[in-house]
C-alpha cells in the first residue's frame, strides 16, 4: 500500500487534514501525519527521509522547513491549498448583502487567502476584512468575526465570532494527491462528484433569485473549470447552470452566453441532447460531436431537481483504461485465462464452453456447478475476459479457504476500530477492489446466513456496507459464484436462502467432470507437458489408455497433480507404466508407506537411479546417478512458512500464504500458491481442509524437508 506523509504546522490543523484525507484515501493509501509546533527537530529530520509521497499543508510550512534545515527545496512534494469547507457555512447564509466582517488569522498571508476563499465560493456580498494581531484594532463598524478555529485571536469588542473551523485542501490538491498516488480515474470521479454536490448545494442555500442563482453559477464555473472532465449541470427545467470550459470544447458550443441558457439552445448534437434530456438514471454512453469521439455519462445529483453530465474524449478515457489496465495487472485482480484455455473437444466441454460464451455477453449472476478439480475459477476467467467488464479487476476468492469471521471483513471491508486488529484507516473489502470488474466467489455454499443477507443486498441493490460503517457505498460488480454441492437441497433444508439461490442462479453452467469427458485426456496430457516445457517427453500408450479409464474423482486438477508427479519420478524421456504409482495414491491422494513409486526421504525416485528434473529457473538438469530434487526454493519457502503459520496458532489460507512468501521476496499470487499447493498435496508433502484448519504440513512432508527426523 502506498504511504503519504502529511505535515502541518499544528496538531490540530493534522487532524482535521487527516480527517479529509482519511474521507477519500481510506483502505486505498496509509496516511501519516506529523506538525512542526511542539516536535523535536531531529524526529521531524528521520520522519521527513521516509519513502513516501510527502504532503505539505502550505507554502508556510515548507518555508518553516526549507529555513530550519529540515527539508531540501528541490524535494519533491505536494504544497497543499487550502480552502474553507462549504459543509461549514450555513451560518453565514443568513448574512445581509454588505455586512462588514473580519476573517481572523494568525499571519497576513492566511488572513488574506481565507477571505480570497470566501469570494471564491460566492461570499463576495460581504465587506470583508483580513485581519491578524500584528494590525492595530479593526475599525468599530466591523463587529462580526470568523476564525478557522483559532477563536482566542479575535479582537476585543466583537459582538460576534463565528467559527467555521480549520480550512482543509481545495479541489485542485485533492485531485494532485490523487495523480500522485496513481488512484484510478474512478476515484477522482467519485471525488469530483462529492466536491461538485457540496458546491451546488452551497450555492442553492445562497441564491434568492433567478439573477443570484446565475451569478453563484458563474462562481460555481470558476471552481470547477479547471476539472480535467467536461461538465454540464441543468435543472429539471433544462436550465443550465454550469458548463466548464471542458464542456464547451467537446460539445463546441458557440461563443457567447451559456448560463441560464436552455440545453437545446447551447447542445446542438439530437443525439447528445436526447441523451441528456432523458429522465431515465444513470447511464453513459459512447457520442459523436464534430471531430470528437466523447463519453458522455449522466446521472442525477440527487437533490431532485438537477442534473450531471460528465464529458471525456474517447482518447483520453482509453488512455486512461489501459494505465487501469496496468495497475490490475500489477496488482493480480486481472483474469488469467480466456476461452483458448480451456481444452477439450467433447461434447460435454464444448456445450458449457457455448454456453459460457453466451452468458460472457450478459451481465447477469452467474451460478457455476462443477466438482472439485474441473476448472471452475478457469471458466470464471473467460468469463470476465470475453465480457464488456473485461478491462476491469477480476479478483478470485476462495471462501472454503477463510474463516467465517473473514470473510465477511474481506468481502465488505471495515472501518477503523470495527474490531479488535482493524487497521488504522480501515479496509475497502474485495467487493470495492472489484468495482467495474468481475468478483469469483469459489465455495459460495461455505458463507454464514449474515453473510448471505449482505451478499443478496449487493445483487439486488449494488451497495455495500463496511463492517462497522453506517455509510452505503455503491459498487458495480459482476458476481460469479461456484459450488461442488447441490445448493437447492441446501435451501431446502434452510441451509442457504433460497431467494439467494434464485438470485446468484440468473445464469447457470455445468462443468462436466473429467469421467464425463474421457476422449480429452490425451489433449490434456499434451497440454500439460508444454506448459512444464517438456514436449519431448513420450507418454506410453499402455499408461495412456491406463490414465484414461481411471474415475478420476479429483478430475483435471488430479489429472495434473498426477502428470507432474510423473514427470518428477521418470527415468529418461519416455513415462511408462513402471512409474504409475499403485491405487493409494489415487483414493487417498497420498503417497504409500512402502515406497512404490514415491519419493523417500532423501529425495531419491523411488523407480530408477537416472532421470530428469526442472531447476528454479525452469532449465533441464541432466540426471547421473538419481533423480534430480523436482523441489525449487519457492516450494521450500512455501512449506516453511506453513509450519511456520501452524505452529503459531494461525490459519495457513492461501492468502496468508502468499502474504509471508512476500516478506521472503517471493512476489506470487493466490493462482501461484494453488498450484504449487496442489502439486505437493500430490506427493502427499502437505494437507488442505475447509475453514480454519486451513494447509497443514503432513508428517511425511515435515521428514522430506527436514522439519522433523524420520
Amino acid at each position: 500500500m502506498k504511504k503519504l506523509l502529511l505535515v502541518t504546522g499544528s496538531k490540530a490543523t493534522a487532524a482535521v487534514l487527516t480527517a479529509q484525507l482519511d474521507e477519500h484515501l481510506a483502505g486505498k493509501v496509509e496516511v501519516q501525519a506529523i506538525w512542526i509546533d511542539g516536535t523535536a527537530p531531529e524526529v521531524l529530520k528521520k520522519v521527513l527521509e521516509t519513502d513516501a509521497v510527502l504532503l505539505l499543508s502550505s507554502a508556510i510550512a515548507k518555508a518553516e522547513l526549507v529555513e530550519a534545515g529540515l527539508l531540501a527545496p528541490d524535494r519533491a512534494c505536494i504544497v497543499g491549498k487550502r480552502t474553507i469547507d462549504p459543509d461549514r457555512l450555513d451560518a453565514l447564509v443568513g448574512l445581509a448583502p454588505g455586512t462588514k466582517a473580519l476573517f481572523v488569522n494568525d499571519r497576513r498571508e492566511t488572513a488574506e487567502d481565507c477571505v480570497e476563499s470566501m469570494r471564491s465560493l460566492g461570499l463576495e456580498g460581504i465587506d470583508w476584512l483580513a485581519w491578524y494581531p500584528a494590525l492595530p484594532p479593526p475599525p468599530p463598524e466591523y463587529r462580526i468575526a470568523l476564525v478557522a478555529g483559532e477563536s482566542s485571536l479575535v479582537p476585543s469588542g466583537i459582538d460576534r465570532c463565528i467559527d467555521i473551523g480549520a480550512r482543509i485542501f481545495d479541489f485542485g490538491t485533492l485531485s494532485e494527491i490523487f495523480h500522485e498516488l496513481g488512484l484510478p480515474g474512478s476515484e477522482i470521479g467519485l471525488f469530483s462528484r462529492r466536491y461538485l454536490s457540496k458546491i451546488l448545494n452551497l450555492a442553492q442555500r445562497l441564491a434568492r433569485s433567478d439573477e443570484e442563482s446565475r451569478k453563484h453559477a458563474r462562481h460555481l464555473v470558476s471552481v470547477i473549470d479547471s476539472m480535467k472532465n467536461g461538465i454540464l449541470v441543468f435543472d429539471d427545467k433544462d436550465r443550465i447552470s454550469v458548463c466548464n470550459e471542458e464542456a464547451r470544447a467537446l460539445l463546441s458550443v458557440r461563443p457567447g452566453k451559456v448560463l441560464g441558457s436552455s440545453l437545446a439552445s447551447v447542445v446542438r448534437n439530437p443525439e447528445i441532447l436526447e441523451f441528456l434530456q432523458c429522465r431515465c438514471g444513470e447511464d453513459e454512453a459512447e457520442m459523436q460531436s464534430q471531430d470528437n469521439r466523447i463519453l458522455v455519462r449522466r446521472f442525477d445529483l440527487g437533490d431532485g431537481r438537477h442534473t450531471v453530465a460528465t464529458m471525456r474524449d474517447i482518447t483520453e478515457v482509453e488512455a486512461e483504461t489501459a494505465r487501469l489496465n496496468r495497475e490490475y495487472r500489477r496488482r493480480g485482480h486481472v483474469a488469467k485465462w480466456t476461452f483458448a484455455d480451456i481444452r477439450g473437444e467433447s461434447e460435454g466441454i464444448r456445450r458449457a464452453k457455448r454456453i459460457a460464451e453466451r452468458l460472457a455477453k450478459t451481465d447477469l449472476s452467474i451460478l457455476i456447478y462443477g466438482e472439485s478439480g474441473t476448472g471452475k475459477e478457469l471458466f470464471a476467467s473467460a468469463i470476465h475476459a470475453a465480457s464488456s467488464r473485461a478491462n476491469g479487476p477480476f479478483l478470485a476468492v476462495d471462501l472454503g479457504a477463510l474463516s467465517d469471521d473473514l470473510i465477511e471483513s474481506e468481502l465488505f471491508g471495515y472501518e477503523e476500530g470495527a474490531f479488535t486488529g482493524a487497521k488504522k484507516g480501515g479496509k475497502a473489502g474485495l467487493f470495492e477492489l472489484a468495482d467495474g470488474g468481475t468478483i469469483f466467489l469459489d465455495e459460495i455454499a461455505n458463507i454464514s446466513p449474515k453473510v448471505q443477507q449482505r451478499l443478496l443486498r449487493v445483487l439486488q441493490e449494488k451497495e455495500i456496507m463496511r463492517v462497522g460503517s453506517a455509510e452505503i457505498k455503491r459498487v458495480d460488480v459482476r458476481v460469479i459464484a461456484a459450488t461442488n454441492e447441490d445448493l437447492y437441497a441446501l435451501a431446502s433444508r434452510g441451509q442457504f436462502r433460497e431467494d439467494l439461490y434464485f438470485r446468484l442462479k440468473m445464469g447457470f453452467l455445468r462443468i462436466p467432470p473429467l469421467r464425463e469427458r474421457r476422449s480429452d485426456i490425451p489433449s490434456l496430457i499434451e497440454y500439460f507437458l508444454r506448459m512444464d516445457s517438456q514436449e519431448e517427453v513420450e507418454i506410453d500408450p499402455e499408461l495412456l489408455a491406463v490414465l484414461a479409464e481411471r474415475p478420476w474423482h479429483g478430475n483435471v486438477r488430479e489429472l495434473r497433480n498426477t502428470i507432474t508427479y510423473l514427470l518428477a519420478v521418470r527415468d529418461g524421456s519416455r513415462i511408462g507404466l513402471e512409474e504409475l504409482p499403485d491405487s493409494g495414491y489415487f483414493e487417498a491422494n497420498s503417497i504409500p508407506a512402502d515406497g512404490g513409486g514415491s519419493i523417500d526421504g532423501q529425495g531419491a525416485a523411488g523407480s530408477g537411479t537416472a532421470g530428469s528434473g526442472i531447476t528454479p529457473q525452469g532449465g533441464q538438469l541432466a540426471g547421473g546417478g538419481g533423480a534430480a530434487d523436482p523441489f525449487d526454493s519457492l516450494d521450500r519457502s512455501i512449506i516453511a512458512v506453513i509450519h511456520e503459520l501452524v505452529s503459531r496458532g494461525s490459519t495457513a489460507g492461501r492468502g496468508a500464504i502468499a502474504e509471508a512468501l512476500a516478506k521472503r521476496g517471493f512476489v506470487c499470487g493466490a493462482g501461484t500458491v494453488r498450484a504449487r499447493l496442489e502439486k505437493l498435496a500430490a506427493m502427499g508433502f502437505v494437507s488442505s481442509s475447509r475453514g480454519r484448519s486451513g494447509t497443514r504440513v503432513t508428517d511425511q512432508g515435515q521428514i522430506r524437508f527436514g522439519l522433523k527426523k524420520a
